[in-house]
């Protein structure tokens, strides 16, 4: 094996991007023999003709950055091919991220190896994978001549982007599903090529259905078998054809169709047609799905063993009803439905309670020992389990009723906290194991509302620190609280997106979320103050004390 002369690559590198004009973004990108990526200023060269006369190295630089122009099919980066492998080359199999820098070897007279360091990558289906940790990926590229010039002859199919590339290539676009209830749209985030086309390809893929974890969670209002004809925008909306199996669907189910679409395209107005004939719709007005249930801007709190209540910050405001109750069973932490009829708490001796609006006092609904926070969901049933024991998981409805669950977690793993989504598809689970933190998100399967099974769950990328708790943000992104030597870190995580570092608040202890994405996390320090995202400035006091964070449905 021969590696390649760091000074020589490195310089073909050099006269290789002096030559190509750039989009600029946001850090620097620098491929070559041994090439670490500049944190600044970010430059994304835009791609340009293979160079007659360039050696196989400088062909794989130069395809490396054509990949980062989908427009056309890829057209750009397929003239690095040749005319055989053009053709069967598929860039949307994959795309994964590298991270820092890369390392090319010639390993024989027509074999290049091509070395990067990953830990994210999308998939032919848009899903977004990242992983705790980066891993090294050798690549490899065989070459042949055509027409007396290199080109790239055998390749993994997918593409390989810098992650500023990425940010510029792809664009993220969450599909919408209903609940089984149709009360809400469900997102499921995929990324795909930003190119002309990538409206078809998003609707192509709402039509395929949602990703495997959340199959049985969710539900579409498209008949089986239905594809896309195709997609014509102008000033007045959006028309979307679609193949003749969409004649079976009722007038309902026509309006769900539509609403899915909107959510999904982002445009609020939509007609459907067959074949180039408008598809009678009628238009639910007031009967629409909720795409991202939003609660009261003040926190849910207890205080001192003597309130529980919103606080915004000019002291603590009673929930009609259900405080009194609260504050009687020495509450310690709590999740209020979202119609303020109901609260699950735990409460003195570590027990469950429910508290309905309009009683005298609170009930008791779970008496297991060493019980873990409770959840409610937006059906009225409240979840809860032992902390040694995940696979304890029980549901209760407000009657005290017991429902078994099928959860498919494991009895040795222990539960730090358990939230339920507010449109009640989805449950979050922040679990210690013998391997380590585990964060999974997994599908609710209802039967008339009932949960009865978990979904195959989708992990976080949760790092190893001590997990502390966690928290729905919104609709599609989660955080964590956990400890660490420099004091509590925050992390963010989009289901089926990046994970975020949203910075430390020394001694936190409980985090819940609000509205308005991250800005809406509100944190508990061990000494009572509650803290809050404020852009630049980091975290800061909001002036608030309690003694616990409550959920709010």
């Amino acid at each position: 094996m021969r590696r390649a002369g760091v000074a020589v690559v490195a310089g073909m590198l050099a006269l290789a991007l002096a030559g190509c004009v750039g989009i600029p973004t946001a850090g620097g990108v620098n491929d070559g023999a041994i090439i670490n990526d500049q944190d600044s200023p970010e430059f994304v060269p835009l791609p340009s003709d293979p160079i007659p006369g360039s050696s196989q190295q400088q062909i794989l630089i130069d395809f490396m950055q054509a990949v980062s122009a989908p427009q056309g099919g890829y057209s750009v980066a397929k003239k690095y091919l040749t005319t055989e492998f053009a053709q069967t080359w598929n860039p949307d199999a994959s795309a994964i991220i590298r991270v820092g820098g890369l390392q090319i070897d010639q390993l024989d007279a027509r074999t290049v190896s091509y070395t990067i360091s990953s830990r994210a990558s999308v998939n032919e289906l848009g899903q977004y994978q990242e992983e705790r940790e980066t891993s090294e990926q050798p690549l490899t590229f065989v070459f042949a001549q055509e027409k007396g010039e290199w080109r790239i002859s055998q390749a993994a199919d997918g593409i390989v982007l810098s992650q500023s590339a990425f940010n510029v290539a792809f664009r993220e676009q969450a599909l919408y599903f209903f609940d089984p209830s149709y009360a809400f749209l469900v997102p499921d985030v995929r990324w795909f090529p930003s190119r002309q086309t990538a409206s078809n390809r998003v609707v192509t893929a709402l039509l395929s259905g949602p990703s495997s974890w959340l199959q049985q969670a969710v539900t579409t209002a498209f008949p089986d078998a239905t594809t896309l004809g195709e997609i014509a925008a102008d000033a007045s909306g959006t028309t979307v054809d679609l193949s003749t199996e969409a004649l079976t669907s009722t007038p309902q189910d026509r309006d769900r169709m539509r609403q899915q679409l909107v959510a999904t395209l982002g445009t609020p107005n939509v007609s459907l047609t067959v074949r180039g004939l408008e598809l009678a719709t009628p238009d639910a007005t007031g009967n629409r799905a909720v795409v991202n249930p939003t609660v009261d801007s003040a926190v849910l709190v207890g205080a001192n063993g003597t309130a529980f209540g919103l606080d915004g910050g000019t002291g603590v405001t009673p929930i009609t009803g259900l405080s009194d109750q609260v504050v009687a069973a020495g509450a310690t932490a709590a999740d209020l439905s979202s119609d303020r009829q109901s609260v699950a708490f735990l409460g003195a001796g570590g027990v469950v309670f429910v508290a309905l609006a309009g009683d005298d006092k609170a009930t008791v609904i779970d008496d297991r020992p060493d019980l873990t926070v409770p959840a409610v969901d937006p059906f009225r049933f409240i979840w809860s389990a032992q902390r040694s024991s995940a696979a304890s998981l029980a549901t209760f409805d407000l009657s005290g009723d017991v429902h078994e669950i099928q959860s498919g977690l494991p009895a040795d793993a222990s539960i730090v906290s358990m939230d339920v989504s507010r449109d009640g598809a989805r449950l979050l689970l922040l679990l210690t194991t013998p391997v380590g933190p585990r964060l999974i998100v997994a599908g609710i399967i209802r039967q008339d509302n009932v949960p009865i099974k978990l979904g195959e769950p989708i992990e976080l990328p949760v790092g190893a620190e001590p997990p502390l708790d966690a928290t729905w943000v919104d609709n599609k992104t989660v955080a964590t609280v956990a400890s660490d030597e420099a004091g509590a870190l925050i992390t963010a995580f989009e289901i089926g997106g990046p994970s975020i570092s949203l910075g430390r608040v020394q001694g936190a202890v409980a985090i819940v979320g609000g509205n308005g994405g991250t800005d809406g996390l509100r944190v508990l320090a061990s000494d009572g103050n509650v803290w809050r995202p404020r852009g630049s400035e980091g975290w800061v006091a909001t002036g608030i004390t309690a003694t616990f964070l409550a959920t709010k449905q």
